[in-house]
């Protein structure tokens, strides 16, 4: 609404790190995950904090399940994908080489 007060939406990330903290399966095999926002919106700290709290739950995964989660991005012609911020955004599951991402055609 023009004028009104601004909504407050999650980020992707915040979605996906609070299923992710639900999962309580002991036969969970796989994590593959879309998420959905531009990576220009990574540029505030709260989301950048979302992006390092999903990757210490990745880490957790990989230890307490041995699952190599996929992490499937888009980008946007013009725009540097999460390929091109992974290192910043997801710095323990990718400096282990513990994820697969993959740059969505």
């Amino acid at each position: 609404m023009p004028g009104g007060p601004s909504r407050w939406h999650p980020s992707s990330v915040q979605w996906i790190n609070t299923i992710l903290r639900t999962v309580k399966s002991k036969s969970l095999q796989r994590i593959s995950i879309y998420p959905f926002d531009s990576l220009q919106e990574t540029v505030g700290q709260v989301i950048y904090q979302e992006w390092r709290d999903l990757d210490c739950l990745l880490v957790q995964f990989w230890i307490s399940h041995s699952i190599r989660p996929r992490v499937t991005y888009v980008a946007q012609e013009g725009q540097k994908g999460l390929g091109d911020h992974a290192l910043s955004l997801l710095p323990e599951v990718t400096s282990k080489g513990l994820v697969d991402l993959v740059k969505a055609t």
